[in-house]
Formats: structure tokens, C-alpha cells, sequence
């Protein structure tokens, strides 16, 4: 408001010096020497030059006001221009707000998290990457790779519940997918998310629990090396010899060039002959 108001004081002010100015100066117009006019002549002459004097103290003033109010006017015509670009990014957040993003659109997105996670995971970046996969989730909650990655990121960062809680709801979605029927695309992920959750009861100690799952893993994946390399080793944890040589011949013909296979045949063979029976673990 205080805007205004110091302008039409100076204006009045201006106004009111001009004036005091003329009136100051009519007695000297008055001594003007108008002999040498015509007497018809001698009024206009006069408001001519009083006029004339009026015209040029209003644009002076004029000038000089317009001077004064440039900088006002332009911070009003800079705040006017910001006012406006707001109310176009606030309208334009809005209306994206309003719009959900398309299937696609989604499914690039999530993507582009997966992919952005990974690569966070490989350059070590645990806590970042366990940050992006969950968001991805948060844009797909049945994305299994996005599951599949936290479990991996678990692991690595040695939180072991988390790990075997996500491992275990990972179950759950390929189980209701089906993946474990044959010929299932999934079949070969599935094994592997039975065999990871295996791998974390075994570093948690919890051999029994490991056992069962590198045995699940094995049902879906029997001639994998990997999986039948985890079952012998818990199977030589457990001092289950016979276990142990049966994995041990499945193991030979799945990878026969495994340069380890003689040192893990004597480990096998020095195993007592009564297996070790172990406990069951809670669950928990």
C-alpha cells in the first residue's frame, strides 16, 4: 500500500510548488511591455506564456515522477512475473498429481529403480540401493525382481532377518504364480530364491532350516551346481555322510571339471558313519 501512497505525495507536492511558482511570478508577467501589441492581442499573449511555462513545469514533472516510479514499476512487473510462473508450476503439479502414471509409464520407471539399485549394489552402496529397490516396490508391489534385489542386498549388508523375511514373502509370490509347475518360466528363479533363503539359515546357524531349502532348491534344479555344491556342504555340516555321497555323485556329473571334487570326496569319506541329528531350529 505504501507503494502508492509515496507517489501521489510527491505528485501533490510538484502540483502544489507549480503553482506557488505562476502566481509568484504573475506580477512580473504583469510588467511585460505589450505597448507594441495589439490591444485585442495582449490577454492571449499573456495566458500564452503563462501556459506555455505551465507545460513545460508538468512534463518536467512528469519526467521526473516517471523517473522515481521505473524502479517501483519494474519490481511490481518482476513480482507480478514470479507470481505467475508459481501459479503455472503449482497448476501444472497439480494436475499431475490428478493423473496416475500410465502402465507403461510404470513400468519404466520401476525398471529404471531396478537398474539404478543394481548399480549402487555393485559399487557397494548398500543403504542407497536397499533406499531405490524399495521405492521400486513402492511402485510395483509384485515386482520380484525388486524382491529378488533386496534379498541379494540383505545379504550383503548381513541383516539376516530382513533377508529371510523377504526371501520368505518371495516364496509366497512365486507360489502364487505358480512357478514351480513345469515348464514355468519362473521355475529356475524360484529355485534360487529357495536357495538363498537356505544360504541365510546356514549363516544364521540354523542348519537344519538351510538343509530343507537346498533340498527344495535341488527338486526344481537337480543337475545345478550350484545348488547341489550348498546341499553337500550343509550335508557335511550335519555329518549326514550318506546325504552327503549321494549329492556328492550328482554333483560329479553336473560339473565333473570341478577341480575340488577329490579334497571334497576325502572330506566325505572321513565323516562318521551315524549321522548327526541336529534339532529343529524355531522358525522364527
Amino acid at each position: 500500500m505504501i507503494i502508492y501512497i509515496i507517489p501521489a505525495i510527491i505528485i501533490v507536492v510538484s502540483l502544489g510548488a507549480i503553482i506557488f511558482m505562476v502566481f509568484k511570478k504573475l506580477p512580473d508577467l504583469a510588467m511585460i511591455d505589450v505597448e507594441t501589441i495589439a490591444q485585442e492581442k495582449e490577454t492571449r499573449v499573456r495566458n500564452r506564456i503563462m501556459a506555455e511555462r505551465l507545460v513545460r513545469s508538468s512534463l518536467n514533472l512528469k519526467k521526473n515522477v516517471g523517473v522515481l516510479l521505473k524502479p517501483v514499476g519494474e519490481k511490481v512487473k518482476e513480482g507480478s512475473a514470479k507470481m505467475y510462473q508459481k501459479i503455472l508450476e503449482l497448476e501444472k503439479k497439480t494436475v499431475s498429481s490428478k493423473q496416475p502414471l500410465k502402465k507403461i509409464d510404470l513400468h519404466q520407471e520401476t525398471q529404471d529403480k531396478l537398474a539404478e539399485a543394481s548399480r549402487l549394489l555393485k559399487e557397494g552402496e548398500l543403504e542407497k540401493a536397499e533406499e531405490i529397490g524399495i521405492e521400486a516396490i513402492e511402485l510395483d508391489n509384485q515386482n520380484l525382481e525388486a524382491y529378488e534385489l533386496l534379498v541379494e542386498i540383505y545379504i550383503k549388508s548381513r541383516e539376516y532377518k530382513k533377508a529371510r523375511e523377504t526371501a520368505k514373502y518371495l516364496l509366497k509370490l512365486f507360489n502364487q504364480q505358480k512357478a514351480a509347475d513345469e515348464g514355468s518360466l519362473l521355475r529356475r528363479r524360484l529355485a534360487n530364491c529357495y536357495g538363498d533363503l537356505g544360504y541365510v539359515y546356514e549363516l544364521e546357524h540354523r542348519y537344519s532350516y538351510a538343509l530343507t531349502n537346498y533340498q527344495k532348491a535341488v527338486e526344481l534344479e537337480p543337475n545345478n551346481p550350484r545348488f547341489l555344491d550348498l546341499l553337500m556342504k550343509i550335508s557335511i555340516i550335519l555329518k549326514n555322510k550318506k546325504l552327503a555321497l549321494e549329492v556328492f555323485s550328482s554333483l560329479e556329473q553336473a560339473d565333473p571339471e570341478n577341480a575340488k571334487l577329490p579334497e571334497i570326496k576325502e572330506e566325505i569319506n572321513n565323516l562318521p558313519e551315524t549321522q548327526n541329528t541336529e534339532p529343529e531350529e524355531n522358525a522364527g
